[in-house]
C-alpha cells in the first residue's frame, strides 16, 4: 500500500463532507441543483482551510461524466474527476494565488 499524507488520504470528496463552511456549500450546492453555474469562481481565504478541496469537489460536481448534469454526487471514478484530481483537467484551471499574485500574472493567464 503506497504511504498518503494524512491531509489527502481524507480530504472530503463531497460537498456534504466539508466542514465548517456550511455556507459556501450551501451557496455552491443550491447553485447546482437550480443550474446557475457561474463562468468563474474565486476561493480565497488563510492557507489549510478547505479552498482547494472545496474547488475540487464543486470541479467534480460540475465534470463528472458519470451524470448528465451538474451533480451533487461526483463519482470520482471517471476521466474527468480523477483528471481534476491530478490537477490534470483541461477542463479545470487552478490557480495558485502564493505565486501567482500580481495582475500581470493573471493578465497573462486569462
Amino acid at each position: 500500500m503506497e504511504y498518503q499524507p494524512w491531509h489527502l488520504k481524507y480530504r472530503p470528496q463531497l460537498l456534504k463532507e466539508l466542514t465548517g463552511h456550511s455556507l459556501v456549500t450551501r451557496t455552491l450546492s443550491n447553485a447546482i441543483k437550480e443550474r446557475k453555474i457561474s463562468n468563474a469562481y474565486l476561493f480565497e481565504g488563510k492557507s489549510g482551510t478547505g479552498k482547494t478541496s472545496t474547488a475540487r469537489i464543486f470541479a467534480k460536481s460540475l465534470n463528472c461524466r458519470e451524470s448528465a448534469k451538474p451533480t451533487l454526487m461526483p463519482c470520482g471514478k471517471c476521466l474527468n474527476c480523477r483528471s481534476i484530481e491530478a490537477v490534470s483537467s483541461l477542463a479545470v484551471l487552478e490557480v495558485d494565488a502564493a505565486s501567482k499574485n500580481k495582475v500581470e500574472d493573471i493578465r497573462e493567464i486569462i
